[in-house]
């Protein structure tokens, strides 16, 4: 009994301390933290992004949190620590029963339970396939379950961006973490697609958070010469090339490739002009495809047209924005990325499948046959009275933007068309 109260003490102790200094180093903002519970039990599912998620929700929530943690990431020494000051339920993937009933057991005895619900750290920057834990726990424990989205850690030494966890340098000071909370979701209204929904939703107000301020209004990229967009555009340009940056399609700080004669990627404000600046991605423009290195290239059917009449140098990307983009191309050495522009916002991206991880979860995928790839963090999808999807969130006008007629996003968050025969794939 005394150990337990120590222990008991010695977290809340470094749960304020150590909250108050990840707070200040991170620059966290928690959006709607009303919408957390004072006290009393609930599921909190968030997206899952880095090793060190736990501490910014941790440090993000004023009430104490118990997370649900997979015993596998128990192997490092910080994450031990963690698990025995803030009494982390640790679960085997392979033993789901006794996860489940070990998870209600903590909501029953009125804990505030947070398990990622994607059962793995995304390794696209995207939101991964949805596991039916959560679901099951909420439902089997009868207390409500709340969404939250982290922005702002996909870059960080803890991410898989750059294609690798911590062996790498980080880019500098933080940009900062938002936190957003979404409306809880009664027991009973729970399933996948309500989960996913309330995600998206949560990840378009922190990116909406990020954006809030007049400056985004009046601040014009550079580079953008003659055009001169409104306010109101300004900041949603803004808010799209901050979306980009948040997936492992076009990297960070490296050059990408458009043509000169190619209109598209002058219609894509943020991908052409935002992007670049926000993240110190360099854009050359070429006359001509011929290049004897590997290069991204990012263009509509102007570019497609060219690097089908040309010879790529093996491992030359493509993300094709133009109007035949999910007619795949049977081009040696050339990697071909459908993606998915309206109105100028970037919608969704393919991009390079990530390697699978060590441990036994499910490989995610980057890309899949005949979709326009992953829906970007900061959409989420609405469907108006015709049952026509409309996309909403930071990078779109007040009504949102109409998405092609019959598209539906599938499990994996893959942004398909209709009577796609990738649907069950």
């Amino acid at each position: 009994m005394m150990t337990s109260t120590i222990r008991r003490l010695l977290g809340d102790f470094i749960r304020w301390s150590g909250g108050m200094f990840i707070r200040w180093i991170y620059q966290i903002q928690v959006v709607h933290t009303e919408r957390l519970p004072a006290k009393g039990a609930a599921l909190l599912l968030p997206n899952h992004v880095s090793f060190a998620d736990g501490f910014f929700l941790s440090a993000a929530c004023r009430v104490p949190v118990r997370f649900v943690m997979d015993e596998t990431y128990a192997a490092s020494p910080a994450v031990r620590l963690f698990i025995r000051i803030f009494e982390t339920v640790t679960i085997r993937i392979g033993q789901p029963r006794e996860a489940i009933r070990i998870a209600i057991n903590a909501l029953k005895g009125g804990d505030l339970v947070c398990l990622f619900p994607e059962g793995q750290l995304t390794r696209t920057g995207t939101l991964s396939e949805l596991q039916r834990g959560g679901e099951l726990i909420a439902k089997k424990a009868g207390h409500p379950v709340i969404p939250l989205w982290c922005d702002g850690v996909w870059g960080s030494i803890f991410s898989f961006e750059r294609g690798r966890f911590f062996r790498k340098r980080p880019y500098g000071k933080p940009r900062g973490i938002i936190v957003s909370i979404a409306h809880a979701v009664a027991p009973d209204q729970v399933n996948l697609e309500t989960l996913r929904n309330g995600m998206l939703e949560a990840s378009a107000s922190a990116i909406a958070k990020r954006f809030e301020r007049s400056c985004w209004e009046s601040r014009t990229p550079r580079h953008m010469g003659t055009i001169r967009p409104d306010a109101s555009a300004l900041r949603r340009i803004w808010a799209n090339g901050y979306q980009i940056g948040q997936v492992n399609a076009l990297q960070r700080r490296q050059s990408f490739f458009v043509l000169t004669n190619d209109p598209t990627p002058l219609e894509l404000l943020g991908l052409r002009f935002a992007f670049p600046e926000l993240f110190d991605a360099a854009v050359v423009t070429r006359d001509d495809v011929n290049s004897r290195t590997p290069t991204s290239w990012v263009g509509g059917d102007r570019l497609r047209e060219a690097l089908t009449h040309c010879k790529p140098t093996e491992g030359t990307v493509f993300y094709d924005f133009g109007s035949r983009a999910l007619e795949s191309i049977a081009q040696p050495g050339l990697v071909h990325y459908p993606c998915l522009a309206i109105n100028g916002m970037v919608v969704s991206m393919s991009m390079p499948d990530p390697p699978k991880a060590a441990t036994d979860v499910s490989p995610q995928r980057g890309r899949k046959p005949g979709t326009w790839g992953k829906i970007l963090p900061g959409w989420f999808l609405k469907p108006s009275a015709d049952g026509r999807l409309w996309a909403h969130g930071p990078a779109a006008p007040p009504d949102g933007i109409a998405l092609p007629a019959g598209c539906f996003l599938d499990p994996q968050g893959f942004l398909t068309p209709a009577n796609s025969n990738s649907k069950n794939e």
